[in-house]
């Protein structure tokens, strides 16, 4: 009905209706994704929204490769979130009452205590004595300063199951049990995770940052 009334009110072709109302169409079902997806979370019942919508419409839901990617890890944030949780084979021995969610390989960091030698400290005067050798006006003053620095101490395979993190290394294995974890800040290259006691890690890996993070919280939750 639409069609034919821009067809017989402006006099055109049919196939230029139709491109017209494709745009138009197309448009309404963008805007309503984007409204959807707005909060970064695209449940089952608005993705089941979106097709509808697009079924009313007539026009096919065509979605390019990175919008898609967008749309999936969208789907996958409200999983983790609401649903259950995904999970994964163990190619390590776990408890049976665990169950792995996450795995990935990553280096394992810790602070040190690092001490440095400055030379000197104060005001520096100098004087030529001879072709290139300068006398230097003051004491000589070995002065140290200590400072925490993040060092890597292994690297190896992260497994995170609804229990503990689980970290098999090169040098030597740690576990970190879920319930001792209180605090977790997730940065574009790793995650920080704060412990009850003994030294808190960064874990170093860029893969999923964001999903991991998710899971952990998660689980720290329940």
């Amino acid at each position: 009905i639409y069609q034919s009334r821009i067809k017989k009110d402006l006099l055109i072709s049919e196939e230029t209706v139709s491109k017209i109302y494709e745009s138009n169409a197309k448009e309404i079902l963008q805007n309503f994704i984007d409204g959807v997806i707005s909060d970064g979370r695209l449940s089952p019942a608005e993705e089941t929204e979106i097709t509808e919508i697009a079924k009313s419409l007539n026009i096919d839901l065509d979605v390019d490769e990175k919008s898609k990617e967008v749309l999936d890890r969208y789907k996958l944030y409200w999983q983790i979130e609401n649903g259950e949780l995904p999970t994964i084979v163990s190619d390590i021995s776990i408890q049976k009452s665990e169950n792995l969610h996450f795995k990935v390989s990553v280096n394992w960091l810790e602070q040190r205590r690092v001490t440095k030698r400055v030379n000197y400290g104060g005001p520096i005067a100098r004087i030529k004595i001879a072709k290139g050798l300068y006398y230097r006006m003051g004491s000589f003053s070995a002065q140290r300063v200590t400072e925490d620095v993040w060092q890597t101490i292994d690297s190896g395979q992260l497994y995170l199951t609804n229990k503990r993190l689980i970290f098999m290394g090169e040098k030597g294995n740690k576990t970190i049990q879920l319930s001792k974890v209180l605090d977790v800040t997730p940065y574009s290259n790793g995650v920080d995770i704060q412990k009850e006691s003994g030294k808190s890690p960064f874990l170093e890996f860029n893969q999923n940052v964001d999903i991991f993070s998710m899971i952990l919280v998660r689980l720290m939750d329940e």
